[in-house]
């Protein structure tokens, strides 16, 4: 009976040794770094005459922009860790955007922007390694992009004011295209345009597998991609 007894405490003491590992494990992956924030676009003062007169036809081009609404593209999707136990938001962002946008007279006939995917980085190096092989896998699928596919016309322009429309386009994301209808938020700053996007995905559409980390950290199987872009000539 003594043997019974020493027997199942010993496992017991094991399962409770290995839940508070996995409870200590999983408030460590918590407190360790900071998700970012939501990219917005923030409403400017008027600006100058000269930027209210600027004319939208043209060739626009992709550039860094400034500080606070730099051009910046990435992902959002939340984190379960020890089977839920504590959850997180995992972001990952990169400036490494390209593109272009056309616009005749007031309407954007053409529109296409590339993200360089291995340069995306969060707050936590683990996660970054995982994404080069795992769930987006950045290593085999390098670059993701959008085109537009149906022509969008543009009200008139306040400068600094944040103005939305509809875009019909295709997401190309893990070597998987698919046509996307998205929300777009823009506004005229003094040296061009800022452009944002955020798109819901549903990684089977994409058909990538939703990482795991060891067992103990997951991740949902839907998430957001997010664009926000600067734009001048």
């Amino acid at each position: 009976m003594k043997t019974f007894f020493k027997k199942h405490f010993r496992w017991i003491a094991i399962a409770s040794v290995g839940v508070i590992v996995l409870a200590g494990g999983a408030f460590y992956w918590m407190l360790s770094g900071t998700s970012a924030a939501p990219l917005a676009l923030q409403a400017s003062a008027a600006l100058p005459q000269s930027a209210s007169g600027t004319d939208v036809s043209g060739h626009w081009t992709v550039v860094p922009g400034l500080a606070g609404e730099a051009t910046t593209a990435g992902y959002r999707v939340k984190e379960k860790v020890a089977g839920g136990i504590a959850t997180d938001t995992a972001t990952g962002r990169t400036g490494a955007v390209t593109g272009s946008v056309t616009v005749v007279g007031k309407q954007v006939t053409a529109a296409t922007f590339t993200v360089n995917m291995t340069t995306l980085k969060s707050d936590k190096s683990l996660r970054d390694s995982v994404l080069k092989t795992v769930g987006i896998q950045t290593t085999r699928y390098p670059t993701a992009g959008f085109t537009l596919t149906s022509p969008i016309t543009l009200p008139t322009i306040a400068p600094g004011k944040i103005y939305q429309l509809d875009a019909h386009g295709t997401l190309r994301l893990h070597g998987v295209s698919k046509a996307v209808s998205l929300s777009l938020q823009y506004k005229q700053t003094e040296t061009g345009f800022v452009v944002l996007a955020d798109l819901p995905i549903i990684m089977a559409d994409y058909a990538i597998k939703a990482p795991s980390i060891g067992g103990v950290v997951s991740v949902d199987h839907h998430g957001s991609f997010e664009l926000l872009v600067n734009l001048a000539k």
